[in-house]
């Protein structure tokens, strides 16, 4: 969010001076040792010689809350160790142009200005002026009273002229070194910030790409769908079961998903064809489905009981009422066990793992159970409306499986044992 700072508060800012303070011998001391602990820049001073530079040169200061310790276009003269207090750095928008030389606040009032970091106890300020004299890129202002030493650049070039202890480099030397060698440790981090920004910027690209590809693929496929359930009614009055016309309605949703995950940035892995973990999914789906068993026989009673309707049927009817016999049943499971694995293919792989990986971290897994169960009922509107319904619950339930272990071994196996215990064998009125 950009800050405009308003005139009257920057024009105080600027008239306000920063206060010296005595920079006695205890200060020096702990000065010392916080220098050479919090900072790299004068690694390899010895203490004694730092102490007679800080005597000559240094200067205690304090900052009163809202000044400027830094301005945004202002010459480059001096380093700062932030000793007390907290500074927010901010820095003009790119589009307004830089601010001249010296101008700041009220003397360059338009524009935007962006809060890009902040300052605490211990950190340098404008270091980078030991190797380069230019203007300040950035204003630094005290968020409150602070304490800082500064080290004056005229100053210090000064007390180069004075020599120093002989076979030592001049501390000022020292510490463009130390400056120059941290400047060059945080180019290579730059450098490999910079590498993974453009891997992660290049694998979002690939993402969306991969996610228009599924969008396209699962309206083509929906379309196709409605097509063909408008022309298979008439073949529905001449064919008692459809489950093989459901097998063909699937064929062209399997196809787009052989497409995506042929052309897919992920591994087939990512869609569940994997053997990683089948047994735990199947001991799993196994256990899970036991009850679902029960509560379908339990299910089937309370009709036989309390509807007259179903007068005569038997608990485990083995899908006689279908007329087909044996030879005919046997038929239609095998079409089944078929059907199932690619019903879940499209419902698992094909919408669900591809949801996870394209939604937002945030309820993405409910999301992708839901909108894939969603499509997996619609596919059973061929047979009617309560039947779609009917599947939901379950829908939801091998999408819960399919959540807790990413392979399609559990979520088919518990779908082929309840599917056929619900057709085949209790022989469930409307299924």
């Amino acid at each position: 969010m950009s800050v405009v700072q308003p005139p009257d508060r920057a024009a105080d800012a600027a008239a306000v001076p920063a206060a010296d303070l005595p920079l006695t011998d205890e200060a020096l001391a702990s000065l010392l040792e916080r220098l050479q602990a919090e900072t790299t820049l004068f690694r390899g001073i010895e203490p004694v010689v730092l102490a007679g530079l800080l005597r000559r040169i240094g200067h205690l200061r304090r900052v009163s809350a809202g000044t400027d310790l830094i301005g945004e276009g202002d010459e480059a003269d001096a380093i700062h160790f932030v000793v007390r207090g907290r500074f927010e750095v901010r820095k003009r928008s790119e589009r307004d142009g830089a601010a001249p030389p010296g101008a700041r606040g009220a003397a360059w009032p338009h524009g935007d200005d962006h809060r890009i970091g902040e300052a605490l106890p211990g950190a340098l300020v404008g270091e980078v002026a030991l190797l380069d004299r230019g203007t300040r890129s950035a204003t630094v202002r005290a968020l409150d009273d602070a304490v800082v030493l500064t080290l004056r650049l005229p100053e210090l070039d000064g007390d180069i002229d004075r020599g120093g202890a002989a076979g030592t480099p001049h501390p000022a030397v020292q510490m463009q070194l130390n400056l120059a060698h941290e400047l060059a440790r945080k180019i290579r981090h730059s450098t490999a910030s910079a590498v993974r920004h453009l891997e992660d910027a290049l694998h979002e690209e690939r993402t969306r790409t991969e996610m228009g590809r599924f969008m396209s693929r699962v309206l083509i496929g929906t379309c196709l769908y409605m097509f063909a359930m408008v022309l298979m009614q008439p073949l529905k009055a001449l064919v008692p079961d459809t489950t093989v016309f459901s097998v063909l309605v699937l064929v062209g949703f399997a196809v787009g998903l052989y497409l995506n995950i042929r052309t897919s940035m992920f591994p087939p892995s990512a869609y569940g064809f994997t053997l990683a973990g089948w047994q735990p999914a199947l001991r799993e789906a196994a256990l899970a489905s036991l009850p679902v068993l029960v509560l379908i026989v339990a299910a089937k009673w309370a009709l036989l009981h309390t509807s007259s309707a179903y007068a005569g049927r038997e608990l485990f009817d083995l899908y006689r009422p279908a007329g087909l016999g044996a030879g005919g049943t046997l038929l239609v499971v095998l079409a089944y066990a078929l059907f199932v694995p690619v019903q879940e293919m499209v419902a698992r792989s094909g919408i669900q793992s591809s949801l996870v990986m394209y939604l937002r971290p945030r309820h993405r897994v409910p999301l992708s159970i839901f909108m894939s169960t969603l499509l997996f009922s619609a596919t059973h509107l061929h047979t009617n409306a309560a039947f779609a319904l009917l599947v939901f619950p379950f829908g939801l339930f091998w999408g819960w499986l399919y959540s807790r272990h990413p392979t399609l071994v559990g979520v088919v196996f518990s779908h082929l044992l309840i599917g056929i215990w619900a057709v085949f064998v209790v022989s469930f009125p409307f299924l």
